[in-house]
């Protein structure tokens, strides 16, 4: 497990009164090369919990471990922790701030003491991983489309050559076709490296189209767990809690009482039944 959480419980503003409780009991382990989707509505605890996994909060109570490392743990080595989770933030475009995307890109490197060599070789690494082109490294990054911003700060996180990429909510506010351009770089980051991926969202038929397994979060409680057909068939329990299943799984399951969670599944489940006529 490269990522394993026992009764995980946080509280912010404990004991005082603005006190509120985010996250109750939550448990689960990450095997090493997954990729999660993490989905819930607004206030479901999704932003609390990724927070715990770099150690950017600690638990109020329970216990969560990254690589062996007991993030609460008087002692615990949250450098060695930061440097094994990348997390890259909803709109990741402001933590864009130096002069050029290239030393955006080489910041973290550069912090952690590397030689010139190594630092320029991790950013032509993490420029193709993501997909990134030469000729803007010596642009300024507010020069650039919301799409490439994405993609260097992305860039950025993986130049420290994290085990663990979380992101929350990487597409938001883009537009179909740089939501759709971001997915597919994930999708191929993931596939070309064997990283584990933790990606949070709202938008229900990204995370069917991109991630392995799902866990859907409800009151600071991971209230669905399993594949993102297993939990999508579900979709009246879904929309109980405040989400919705993309409309081509309910379609199916009226006009066809089977369950799917893409356009391609239907598309396949509909081509079978054209050849069976």
């Amino acid at each position: 497990m490269i990522i394993k959480a026992e009764n995980l419980s946080y509280t912010y503003s404990q004991g005082g009164p603005f006190q509120k409780d985010a996250l109750h009991a939550v448990s689960f382990t990450i095997k090493k090369g997954e990729f999660i989707g993490i989905i819930g509505h607004t206030g479901s605890g999704k932003s609390t919990l990724v927070q715990h996994l770099n150690g950017l909060l600690k638990p109020t109570s329970g216990k969560i471990y990254i690589d062996g490392i007991d993030t609460s743990g008087k002692k615990a080595d949250l450098k060695a922790v930061r440097a094994k989770v990348g997390l890259v933030f909803q709109y990741p475009e402001h933590q864009l701030f130096e002069e050029t995307v290239r030393r955006d890109i080489a910041f973290a490197p550069t912090n952690m003491g590397l030689s010139k060599e190594e630092i320029e070789e991790r950013v032509e690494q993490a420029c193709a991983l993501v997909g990134i082109s030469k000729d803007i490294l010596d642009k300024s990054p507010f020069e650039i489309s919301g799409g490439q911003k994405r993609r260097v700060a992305i860039a950025g996180v993986l130049a420290m050559k994290p085990q663990v990429l979380v992101l929350d909510e990487p597409t938001a506010g883009l537009d179909p076709r740089g939501r759709e351009e971001i997915l597919s770089q994930i999708k191929k980051l993931h596939k070309d490296i064997g990283i584990t991926v933790i990606l949070v969202s709202h938008g229900m038929e990204d995370i069917a189209n991109t991630v392995e397994r799902l866990f859907v979060m409800n009151k600071g409680k991971i209230a669905m767990e399993g594949t993102p057909l297993e939990v999508y068939s579900r979709y009246e329990e879904l929309e109980e809690i405040g989400l919705s299943a993309p409309q081509v799984t309910k379609l199916m399951k009226r006009l066809f009482n089977v369950n799917v969670c893409t356009v391609a599944q239907a598309k396949e489940y509909l081509m079978g039944v054209l050849k069976r006529a």
